[in-house]
This record gives structure tokens, C-alpha cells and sequence, in this order.
């Protein structure tokens, strides 16, 4: 109180006017330095207080007034000052928005510290696809701060380098600012302005940054695994489903920003491009894909040529997405988006009325796709509530879309299995039918039989994924070893060979890894037995069975120390990976006798092998075992 009466008693002091004129003017001062901004608007924005948020945050967008600026000349002291002469309205809606490529923009909104702290926030602009975006923090009718980026700027323009627009707020205490924004661009022009706490933001942008990178990780898993399959089927459909997968997760990653954070910071001009390149890909990529899908070179002239006209659209926008402005590249690539969305649908619902399945699977998974793109364009225009979920429709519905169609490719693969299946059987029918009818073709259409037999029964006896010898091939031959060498007699010997720790490779690198694995081993068993008579089985899993018919155990063991020398000095080369791994072998020999058990020989073998695991791996214990005798003898261990 007496710092009150000094402080007015100098200043009756310094200006000798009667008390009440001087108060008088004080107010007017006062008063004046909170109009002076305002004022100059006609229709004033409504004031934010922003020292308590409600759940960390705040839209903002009804509480904006705006204007537009035909000519992009006003500029930010023209806005200030009472003489301009925009047009300026006030937002009824949470998000405005203002179509494809409109003129500039202005935005106000008055913000107002009541507490006695002073506060940090956060204005964020959730739209990153906006050109150039000017930012203006006025406090008392001067400019304190000023902002000047926009997605076709470099994103160190940013106060901070975010994928979408955040600028730095700072409010004393009882403090009032008024916050104008400039946005100029050749896309779609929406406004989600939101006010942010700071530790909610981070908390909420970690939460959506985490979202992000699970939509690339489950669509990256999806393009790779059909790439695979690709490679594996030659099957056209699913080149254009892989190239689908990636360009609609283009399309999804820059409407967030991601590309422009992670991809194109120094390259803004790229922003753009990207964004349309992705949506005429996707048209192109997705068009084929139904295409070949569908079958629809079999449903007729009219269908056919939709969707080829389709693709070839979607590809002559890619093209000239690199020649022309980006305001018409816009809305080609959305006219061809809608028309080849609806189409689709259409054409799946009638063809899904007619009873393809597959049009089911089809049908049901653009309907997805698409009800995640209306659902976060409500959510980004205020029509339904802003949440974590709707803010990731989009990606939701891409992700259900790529796994359904991923499913419904697998399906129809089966169904393509089990038609190869009954053709099968329907043409043995007719074989059998033929025999009975055709005396005079039995010998020729027998002799087909037979050939048919021999090679399926050659395809039989070999393991699918690594080329050698099967289990039901080795228990054959050995039976059938074992009784001609009873004849002889002459040794035999037998190799059980198991990888070491192959688990681990499964869990560190995937089951793919694990198949290439098997087969790098198998090359090297399969390199280590050149003799007629001898083999290499897959007896399962990771294990393998060596029958060397005329070899006694000294022989055996050479070749088993080779094999396991061979296997440890040479990795397999796995996506730049260099994978080393060891394998153990158990050695037993025979003599077959006319009446004895050759199981002993397998068991004896396994038993080797269960002492070389348990003996530190990466070794090979020959049985010391006499198969003619009954007592069993012990191994020994081959040193490494």
C-alpha cells in the first residue's frame, strides 16, 4: 500500500493535471491497449481463457474468425490496423473448411491468461498438407512472435519439426494475446486448430506416433510375406496387391505428415507429389489388382473396360503429377479416386449377388478402406468426436483392407487347389472309364497310368523344401538296403544329424529363415554323398539321416567330421546377415544278419546323437555298439 502511494504521488508529481482527468486517461490507455487488435476487426473472436485446459486441450475452431483474401495482399499490419478491408466472419463449426485450392485465408483467435501464473501451451494446426502457413502472436497491437512455414516449406521452418503444425505459446500472468494465422495452398484447406498442454500433447503425440509405426510395421509385414508369395506363384495379383499395400500406405503416411517429417525435410516439393502420386498409384495398382482378382476378363466387355480405363487414368496422373500444378493434379487424382472407389464397390456388390465368393471378400474390404476415410474426414470436419480411434480410421481400415484381401488371396488359392483336385480325380474317372469302354487303348492308356504313378511316386519320396529324400522314402530303401546286404554281407552305416540351437534361428529370424537354413543344409549333406547307393533323407524337423550302404564305421565317421567341419565353416548369407550355426552327428554301423532288427541301427544312431547334443554339440559320436551282439557298447567322441 505505501509502494501505491509513492508510486501515485510521483506521478501527480511528473504531470500536474487535476487526479481524475489522469485516471481518466490511464483507463483510456488501458482500455485501448486490449482494442487496438481486436478492434480492427469487424467481428470480434470470441476470447479463449487457456489457464485450464479441459483434458490437456482445446478446439478451437469455433472460436475462430476468418476471412478470405482474394488477392493475397493483405498483410499482417493491414489485419492490425481498423482500415482493412477484408470480409471477416465467425467459424460455426469446430473444423472449417474451405474446399480444394481457395484463395488465402486470415484466422484470428483471441487467447487470455486470467490466472496469476503464467502458462505454456501449444497451438497445433492438425492439417499437414496446408502450403504456406503464416503465424502471428500479437500483444498489444504489435507483433511479438511470427511463424512463417507450411508443408511447402523446409521443415526446419517449423518452431518445431513435427508432422503437423505446432508453434510455442507463452502467456504472463493475466496476460491476453491474439493469435493470427495466414494459410495459403493448392490441396484441400481444413482448419483443426487445437490448443495443447504441453505434457498432454507429448503424451497424446507419443500415443499417435506409436499407431504410426505399428500401421508401417503390419503394412510392411503384408507387402513383404505377398512378395514372397509373388516370387513363389508368379501369380500377377499379387504384384498389383503388394503395390497397392505400399501405395495406399503412402497416401495414409503423408496425410499425416510422416513423409514429411521422415522422408522429404530438406525436399518440400516432394510433399506433394507424394500425396498424389500415391492416390493415382494406388487408382492404378488397385484397378489391375481387381482385375486379375476378379477374373474380370470373364464378366464381360463392359467391366473389362472399366477397369482398365481405370488403371490407365490412375497411371497418366502418376505421369503427369511430375508436369502440372499441383491444384489440377488434386483434383484429377480425386475424381479418379472416387470414380474407381465407387466402381469398385459396385462391381463387387453385383458380382457378390451373383455368388462369387471372392467378390465377398473383396466387397467387404473396400467397404473398410473407405468407411475409415469417411469416418476421419467427420472427425477431422467436428462431425464426430476427436479421438485417438477416429484419428486412425484411416489407417484401421487400410490395415483390415490389406489383411482381408490377404486372406481372401490365400482362399482363393485353396479353392484353386481343390478345383486342380477334382480335375484330378474327374480325369482319372475318365481314364477309368475309357479303359472299360476302349478295349483297344488299355495297353497305351496303362501305360500313361504307370508313367503317371512313377513320377508321382518319384515326387513323392522328395521333401518339399529341401530336395532331398523324404521320411517315408529313407524307412523304404533302408528296409530294402538292409535285406541285400544280409545277402552279402557287408557293412552299413547310418548318420543322424541334427542342427544345433535351431530354435533360436526360428525365434531371432523368422520361420523364412528357418526354411533357407534347412536347405543350406541339405546342399551341404547332399554335396558330402557321391556314391551310388547312398542318400540323404529328411528324417524331420531339423534332422537328417545319412545311409551309406558299403561303408564300415571308420568310413562313416570321415564323412560325418567332414560334414560337421563343412556345415560350421560355412554361414548362410541371410539379408546381409551372416547366420553361423553347428550341427551334431551320431554314427552307428552293421553287418546285417538275415534275422536281425535294423530299428538298432536307427536307435543307436539316435543314441549317438543324444550323446552329442548333451556332450556340448557341434560334434559327432561314433556307437561303439556291436548291432550282432546284445549287450550295447559305448561311443566315442570324434574330436572337433
Amino acid at each position: 500500500m505505501a509502494r501505491l502511494t509513492t508510486d501515485r504521488a510521483l506521478f501527480d508529481k511528473a504531470y500536474p493535471m487535476p487526479r481524475i482527468i489522469a485516471w481518466i486517461s490511464i483507463l483510456l490507455g488501458f482500455f485501448l491497449s486490449f482494442s487496438t487488435s481486436v478492434a480492427a476487426l469487424p467481428v470480434s473472436p470470441d476470447t479463449i481463457e487457456v489457464s485450464a485446459l479441459e483434458d490437456g486441450q482445446r478446439s478451437l475452431g469455433a472460436a475462430l474468425v476468418y476471412a478470405a483474401d482474394p488477392g493475397a495482399e493483405a498483410a499482417i499490419s493491414d489485419i492490425i490496423d481498423e482500415g482493412n478491408a477484408l470480409e471477416w466472419q465467425r467459424s460455426a463449426v469446430a473444423t472449417p473448411n474451405f474446399g480444394v485450392s481457395p484463395p488465402v485465408h486470415w484466422f484470428a483467435v483471441s487467447l487470455a491468461n486470467e490466472s496469476a501464473n503464467p502458462v505454456q501451451r501449444l497451438l497445433q494446426m492438425d492439417h499437414p498438407l496446408i502450403d504456406y502457413l503464416d503465424v502471428y502472436v500479437v500483444r498489444d497491437g504489435r507483433v511479438v512472435e511470427a511463424y512463417n512455414t507450411g508443408d511447402a516449406r523446409p521443415l526446419a521452418s517449423r518452431p518445431w519439426e513435427h508432422r503437423t503444425f505446432v508453434f510455442p505459446l507463452e502467456l504472463s500472468a493475466e496476460d491476453r494475446v491474439e493469435v493470427y494465422l495466414r494459410a495459403q495452398t493448392d490441396g484441400a484447406l481444413a482448419v483443426p486448430l487445437r490448443l495443447w498442454d504441453k505434457q498432454a500433447f507429448f503424451e497424446h503425440d507419443q500415443d499417435r506416433l506409436a499407431l504410426q509405426m505399428l500401421f508401417v510395421g503390419i503394412m510392411a509385414a503384408l507387402a513383404i510375406y505377398n512378395s514372397f508369395l509373388l516370387l513363389a506363384t508368379r501369380d500377377w495379383s499379387y504384384l498389383w496387391y503388394v503395390l497397392s499395400i505400399i501405395t495406399i500406405s503412402t497416401v495414409v503416411l503423408s496425410f499425416h505428415g510422416i513423409t514429411a517429417q521422415f522422408v522429404w525435410a530438406d525436399h518440400p516439393r516432394f510433399n506433394n507429389l507424394t500425396l498424389v502420386a500415391g492416390i493415382s498409384g494406388n487408382v492404378f495398382a488397385a484397378a489391375l489388382f481387381a482385375y486379375t482378382f476378379l477374373n474380370i476378363s470373364r464378366q464381360g466387355s463392359l467391366l473389362r473396360w472399366f477397369f482398365i480405363g481405370t488403371a490407365a487414368a490412375g497411371a497418366l496422373v502418376f505421369i503427369a503429377n511430375f508436369f502440372l500444378p499441383y491444384k489440377i493434379t488434386t483434383l484429377l487424382a480425386a475424381a479418379i479416386s472416387v470414380t474407381g472407389a465407387s466402381g469398385a464397390i459396385l462391381v463387387g456388390a453385383y458380382l457378390w449377388y451373383r455368388g462369387d465368393i471372392l467378390a465377398r471378400f473383396y466387397t467387404t474390404a473396400w467397404f473398410l478402406l473407405l468407411a475409415g476415410s469417411v469416418l476421419i474426414t467427420f472427425s477431422k470436419f467436428g462431425i464426430l468426436p476427436h479421438n485417438l480411434l477416429l484419428e486412425h480410421a484411416q489407417q484401421i481400415g487400410a490395415v483390415a483392407e490389406g489383411l482381408l484381401l490377404s486372406f481372401a488371396l490365400a482362399y482363393r488359392m485353396n479353392l484353386e487347389r481343390k478345383r486342380r483336385f477334382l480335375a484330378q480325380a474327374e480325369l482319372l474317372h475318365v481314364q477309368r472309364e475309357a479303359n472299360r469302354v476302349l478295349e483297344k487303348r488299355v495297353r497305351e492308356r496303362t501305360n500313361e497310368l504307370e508313367v503317371a504313378n512313377r513320377k508321382l511316386l518319384e515326387a513323392n519320396a522328395v521333401d518339399g523344401l529341401t530336395k532331398v529324400k523324404n521320411r517315408q522314402f529313407f524307412d523304404e530303401m533302408l528296409a530294402h538296403e538292409w535285406s541285400k546286404n544280409a545277402r552279402g554281407p557287408s557293412e552299413m552305416s547310418l548318420l543322424m544329424i541334427d542342427g544345433d540351437h535351431f530354435k533360436r534361428i526360428n525365434d531371432s529370424y523368422g520361420h523364412l529363415c528357418g526354411d533357407a537354413c534347412l536347405q543350406h543344409l541339405a546342399r551341404i549333406y547332399q554335396g558330402a554323398v557321391n556314391r551310388a547307393g547312398d542318400f540323404v533323407a529328411r528324417y524331420g524337423g531339423e534332422e537328417f539321416t545319412v545311409l551309406l550302404c558299403y561303408t564300415d564305421r571308420q568310413g562313416a565317421a570321415i564323412v560325418a567330421e567332414r560334414i560337421r567341419k563343412q556345415v560350421a565353416d560355412t554361414p548362410l548369407e541371410w539379408e546381409g546377415q551372416q547366420i553361423q550355426f553347428t550341427v551334431s552327428i551320431g554314427v552307428s554301423s552293421c553287418i546285417p544278419a538275415p534275422h536281425s532288427d535294423m530299428k538298432r541301427l536307427i536307435r543307436e544312431a539316435d543314441e549317438a546323437l543324444y550323446a552329442a547334443k548333451h556332450g556340448g554339440r557341434n560334434q559327432v559320436v561314433v556307437s561303439e555298439a556291436d548291432l550282432n551282439m546284445d549287450e550295447k557298447g559305448g561311443g566315442r567322441v570324434l574330436p572337433a
